[in-house]
């Protein structure tokens, strides 16, 4: 890694989705400058991580936060950190969404695909990596090879993909370019360092093209289902009841790659393959 930086992941309690209790925040910089990639959730336990992380690690106060993208697990914790008077970055997709998740702080910058970013010398690329949300952001630190991922890679399992706002097709896209990177670890949304990130990723695409090579089964044996009974059939029972919706949702973005390729039909809330 870099000398001149740390990079550090705190893992600040949320009410996100099960098995996570905690969000991944991280603090990149040294003493004299830092940023901060997600703030978690608006509770008070986000700023005393953060805080306590920032003193044993002898980081300066970040004066950047970068959101990487709108989710009420990553963005709203910035309202407890308004005494940093920090500039906020996203992406342009999600700043109706971002502003509502942080008000009444409005402080708002944007980022793009390959912006780079320059903290305590050392320089941070951007990647636009749609698909889990429109505008989801990753941090790409060339000279340590590490990538700060957002939810586009978490540590355990996979990440969901679904409405309003994500996109299958995109995601794949997203992941496969994240696959030209070079690489030592990840930081995902969710869990602990990555430390397999290309093992991960390719775990994650194949988990994608088995799911959508199932829902093709099951319509061609059914005939026609709709997206909550190809989820029963998907999972059989085999996922926590409170992640059934997102569960869903993910079924419904496969199912919206395959339509706009031309393979899957609608009719209503039930779905047949094309002849």
């Amino acid at each position: 890694m870099n000398n001149k930086i740390k990079i550090i992941r705190v893992p600040v309690p949320t009410p996100t989705l099960w098995p996570n209790t905690t969000t991944n925040s991280y603090l990149i910089g040294n003493e004299q400058e830092s940023l901060l990639v997600d703030a978690g959730y608006d509770r008070p336990e986000t700023k005393e991580e953060l805080e306590k992380a920032i003193k044993e690690n002898k980081l300066a106060k970040p004066d950047k936060i970068v959101l990487t993208h709108s989710h009420p697990d990553h963005a709203p914790g910035v309202r407890r950190l308004a005494d940093w008077s920090p500039l906020v970055y996203c992406h342009k997709n999600e700043k109706e969404e971002i502003k509502k998740a942080i008000s009444p702080m409005d402080h708002l910058a944007f980022l793009e695909e390959g912006d780079i970013l320059a903290v305590a010398g050392v320089k941070i690329t951007i990647i636009h990596g749609p698909g889990h949300t429109s505008g989801q952001l990753n941090l790409y630190i060339p000279s340590a090879e590490i990538l700060i991922a957002g939810d586009n890679i978490v540590a355990e399992g996979t990440t969901w993909i679904g409405a309003p706002d994500g996109d299958m097709r995109d995601y794949l896209d997203t992941l496969h370019r994240l696959k030209q990177l070079k690489l030592k670890k990840i930081g995902p949304g969710h869990g602990e360092w990555v430390l397999s990130p290309y093992e991960q990723i390719d775990f994650v695409i194949n988990r994608r093209l088995q799911r959508e090579k199932q829902i093709k089964s099951f319509l061609e044996e059914k005939g026609s289902l709709t997206s909550t009974q190809l989820t029963e059939m998907i999972y059989e029972n085999t996922i926590h009841p409170s992640v059934f919706d997102v569960a869903r949702r993910t079924t419904e973005a496969h199912l919206a790659k395959l339509m706009k390729e031309g393979l899957v039909s609608q009719k209503d809330s039930v779905y047949s393959l094309n002849s």
